[in-house]
């Protein structure tokens, strides 16, 4: 028992360590719907969320959702900045070429800038970048667009056939970040549990 205890105790450790070394960014985001395409579930005009977690730097999406519809699991992702600085885009997509599947989705947010990106940001510290994402994020409500920040989903047939599409400009988008302490308090609590279930 004692050896359990202790593997179980290293087990939570490590966890948290990892954790505490790779950042995660919770990105919520909300917009209105301009283009639909096949049985998409929201009409043109409606406001409409989305969300996706992405981990470390540089990131990984591991998980992401638009309007109701998930992308599926094992999908490729990326998050970068492009060359231009005036993008940024987090993507994540399932190939039935790739995967060996019937349908190809893609979920896709562009995060558009209005002069463009500090060079010194990329995909990942960017969505830590309050100042930015304040005053420098180009969306359809800004006087000054030139070309908003936009997202949407494409669900079709291997052959091509759409069977649901969306897109919408984005009004709005906030960025949490797990806080470390959060971690060392869950770890701590299963700790003590796990020591009472050994006394009793």
């Amino acid at each position: 028992m004692k050896s359990t205890l202790s593997l179980a105790i290293a087990a939570v450790a490590a966890a948290v360590s990892v954790q505490a070394h790779a950042a995660n960014y919770d990105a919520n985001f909300t917009g209105t719907v301009y283009q639909t395409q096949g049985s998409a579930g929201s009409a043109v005009g409606a406001t409409i969320s989305g969300n996706f977690v992405l981990v470390g730097d540089p990131g990984t999406l591991a998980f992401f959702e638009i309007d109701g519809q998930f992308a599926p699991r094992g999908f490729d992702s990326t998050a970068v900045i492009v060359p231009a600085l005036t993008d940024a885009i987090y993507q994540a997509q399932v190939s039935p070429v790739a995967k060996g599947g019937t349908l190809n989705e893609t979920f896709a947010l562009d995060l558009s800038s209005l002069t463009t990106w500090p060079s010194t940001d990329d995909a990942s510290t960017l969505l830590a970048d309050t100042n930015q994402l304040t005053t420098n994020l180009d969306t359809i409500t800004n006087p000054l667009s030139a070309f908003p920040s936009t997202f949407g989903y494409y669900i079709a047939t291997s052959s091509g056939n759409v069977i649901a599409a969306e897109y919408a400009d984005l009004t709005s988008i906030s960025v949490s970040m797990p806080e470390p302490t959060s971690l060392a308090l869950l770890a701590t609590s299963l700790l003590g549990f796990m020591m009472l279930r050994r006394r009793g």
